[in-house]
C-alpha cells in the first residue's frame, strides 16, 4: 500500500507543478487529475470478478509492473493532452491495489483488532504519501528523475507480493455481488470516502501552489505537505487503538469536525515556523483516521465476496471523490483566488455531516 499511496502522493503535487510551470490553469490541472481518478469509477464494475478470477496476489503483482511502466512514460512525454490517458491507467492500477488489498487484510482481521490492524495498514498508506513529495524535495520536479526514482520504488516496493499467497477461487458468478447492494446498505460509509477523497487529492494537489501563494516557497510547501502525511503514519495506530475500545460512530464523527475546522482554520497557523509543522502533522493523523474508520465498518459489516465488491466500491468511490475535489478546488481558485483553497475543502466536510447524521449511527456503540 505504500506503493499506491507513493504514486498518489507524488504523482498529484508533481503534475500539478509540472502544468502550472507549462502555463496550463488549475481548471485543466484539474481535469488531468479527473484522468486519473475516473479509472476507479471505470473498472468498479468489472473489479470483484477480477480479483475472484486472477486472485489478489497475482492481479496486484500485474498492477504493480503496469504502474512503474506508466511513471516512466509520463516522464518521457511531458505533455498535458497524452497524459490524459496515461494518467487513466495509472489510475486503473491504483484502483486495482487498493481494491485487492483491503479485501485481503480486512478478510484476515479479527474484529476486536481491527482498529489496530486497519490502523497499521493506514500508517503504511500515509508513509507512501509522505514518502511523495519527500521524494520530490530530493530529486526536484523537472525532467525525467522523479519519474524515474517513483517508478524504481513501485517495483521494490512490490516484491513482498511475490510470498503472497492469497488466492480467491470458485465461480465467479456465485461470488460477484451487487455494488448497488452494497451501496444501499452502508451509503454513509461510501460517501464518507467520497468526500474524504474530494478533500484529501485537492488539498495534495493544490498545497504547493497555495505555499507559493502565501509565500512560503516550493520547497518549504512540500517539506510541510511530508509532515501532514506523517502525521498519519504516527497518529494512526493510538488512534485504530480508540477505534478498538470506544464508539466507532462517535470517534469517526469527532475526527470529521476536527479535520474540517482545521482546513478552515489552517492560512491562520501554516506558516508559522514551529505551529506550522506541528500543525499540519496533528491535521493529517486526524483526517487520515477518517479513511481509516471506512475500512473498518466495512469489515466489520461483510465478509467473502461482498467484502470484496465493498472493497471495490469503496475504492470506486475514492476516485469518484478524486474526480470531484482536485476539479471543484482547482476551478474555485481560478474564479475566488488561491487563498480559497483550504475553505472549500472545508466545505466537503459540512456538506457530508447531514448524510452521517442521517444515517442513524452516531450514537452506535460500533
Amino acid at each position: 500500500m505504500v506503493v499506491v499511496n507513493l504514486v498518489y502522493g507524488l504523482t498529484l503535487p508533481l503534475l500539478s507543478l509540472v502544468l502550472d510551470a507549462q502555463g496550463i490553469g488549475k481548471t485543466v490541472i484539474g481535469l488531468s487529475i479527473v484522468a486519473q481518478a475516473c479509472a476507479g469509477v471505470v473498472i468498479a464494475p468489472f473489479a470483484p470478478r477480477l480479483i475472484m478470477r486472477i486472485g489478489a496476489a497475482r492481479l496486484m503483482r500485474l498492477a504493480t509492473v503496469v504502474a512503474a511502466l506508466m511513471l516512466i512514460t509520463l516522464g518521457l512525454f511531458q505533455d498535458v493532452v497524452l497524459w490524459f490517458p496515461l494518467r487513466f491507467m495509472l489510475g486503473a492500477t491504483a484502483a486495482i491495489l487498493w481494491s485487492a488489498s483491503e479485501a485481503v487484510i480486512n478478510e484476515l482481521a479479527e474484529d476486536n483488532w481491527r482498529g489496530r490492524i486497519i490502523g497499521i495498514y493506514g500508517s503504511a498508506g500515509a508513509a507512501g504519501f509522505a514518502l511523495g513529495p519527500l521524494v520530490l524535495i530530493m530529486t526536484g520536479t523537472s525532467g525525467l528523475l522523479p519519474f524515474v526514482v517513483t517508478a524504481g520504488l513501485v517495483i521494490f516496493a512490490g516484491i513482498p507480493l511475490i510470498w503472497l499467497r492469497i488466492e480467491q477461487d470458485g465461480d465467479t458468478d456465485e461470488s460477484h455481488s451487487s455494488l448497488w447492494r452494497v451501496f444501499r446498505i452502508v451509503p454513509h460509509i461510501m460517501l464518507l470516502n467520497l468526500t474524504y477523497a474530494a478533500a484529501i487529492e485537492a488539498f495534495i494537489a493544490f498545497f504547493p501552489l497555495f505555499g507559493i501563494h502565501i509565500g512560503l516557497g516550493e520547497a518549504r510547501s512540500l517539506s510541510l505537505l511530508t509532515t501532514f502525511a506523517l502525521g498519519g503514519v504516527f497518529l494512526q495506530l493510538p488512534l485504530g487503538w480508540l477505534a478498538d475500545h470506544m464508539h466507532r460512530h462517535k470517534l469517526l464523527l469527532s475526527c470529521i469536525v476536527l479535520t474540517m475546522i482545521g482546513f478552515y482554520v489552517l492560512p491562520e497557523i501554516i506558516a508559522a515556523p514551529v505551529a506550522g509543522p506541528v500543525f499540519a502533522f496533528t491535521l493529517g493523523g486526524v483526517e487520515g483516521m477518517i479513511y481509516a474508520m471506512g475500512v473498518i465498518l466495512l469489515g466489520q459489516q461483510f465478509r467473502g465476496a461482498e467484502l470484496a465488491a465493498a472493497s471495490v466500491l469503496y475504492t470506486g468511490m475514492w476516485a469518484a471523490g478524486t474526480m470531484v475535489g482536485p476539479l471543484v478546488v482547482g476551478a474555485g481558485m481560478d474564479v475566488l483566488g488561491d487563498a480559497w483553497m483550504t475553505k472549500l475543502i472545508a466545505g466537503f466536510y459540512l456538506c457530508y455531516l447531514p448524510v452521517f447524521f442521517l444515517s442513524g449511527k452516531s450514537g452506535s456503540k460500533q
